[in-house]
């Protein structure tokens, strides 16, 4: 049986081998045939699709993706989209999703379909984790927003998307702050002087050994900044 990762990176050779010794009989609901295969292949009803949907060979086997109950490919990728998007490390697993991350380069519309799904699919996220405080599934975040930015997956659009929002706390979570400067989307400067930053990111920021003397005493010199972030700040002088 095929893994996750071995299904995702096949060839178009290698997927009609995998497919031709599954079936689903003559089930008609689609959402059975896929539990149908998926069981015969070893895997989740979200893994099955997801990996098959990301593989850039699937879009021209219209075979396979009818033997899934799907009349087209962009029934497929409507599939593969609502689910990807929706899950929370429960069916797929934070090493699928960095396995996904890892073949965007082989094809730029994989690569600008997961573009466009990273903002709904963090925000499904971090919900879960504002309401289960999941352990597991914080870590698993935080590997995921550094694979987003390391792989290149995220522009600098999405970068300064991420900087503007109400979402200090997630940012703080993942370090993101200092990625974004890593990935070289940002000098230090730019993110220390943005008063949409959180104090803690701050302090972060001079943790992580970007900040100099000179630029605290300078963002000290805002009168507007908030008691708790002038109060980080001099602790560092």
């Amino acid at each position: 049986m095929p893994s996750f990762t071995e299904l995702l990176t096949a060839s178009d050779d290698e997927l009609v081998r995998i497919f031709y010794k599954a079936s689903a009989g003559d089930e008609s609901d689609f959402i059975k045939r896929i539990n149908i295969i998926a069981t015969q292949l070893g895997l989740n009803h979200t893994q099955l699709v997801c990996a098959l949907g990301f593989n850039k060979h699937i879009r021209d086997l219209t075979d396979i993706q009818q033997q899934l109950g799907f009349r087209s490919f962009k029934l497929l990728t409507l599939r593969q989209n609502e689910l990807f998007t929706t899950d929370t490390y429960t069916q797929l697993s934070i090493d699928n999703i960095l396995d996904i991350y890892s073949e965007r380069l082989e094809d730029q519309e994989v690569l600008d379909t997961l573009r466009e799904l990273l903002r709904p699919r963090l925000e499904h996220i971090e919900a879960s984790i504002e309401k289960t405080g999941d352990p597991g599934h914080i870590i698993s975040y935080k590997m995921e927003i550094h694979s987003i930015y390391t792989s290149r997956i995220a522009d600098k659009e999405f970068a300064d998307d991420r900087l503007k929002k109400n979402i200090g706390k997630y940012r703080q979570m993942a370090n993101e702050a200092n990625v974004i400067i890593e990935a070289g989307y940002h000098p230090p400067s730019n993110l220390f002087f943005m008063d949409t930053l959180s104090p803690g990111e701050k302090q972060d920021l001079i943790a992580g050994g970007h900040i100099s003397t000179d630029m605290i005493k300078n963002r000290l010199q805002n009168a507007k900044i908030s008691d708790e972030e002038r109060e980080i700040l001099e602790e560092h002088l």
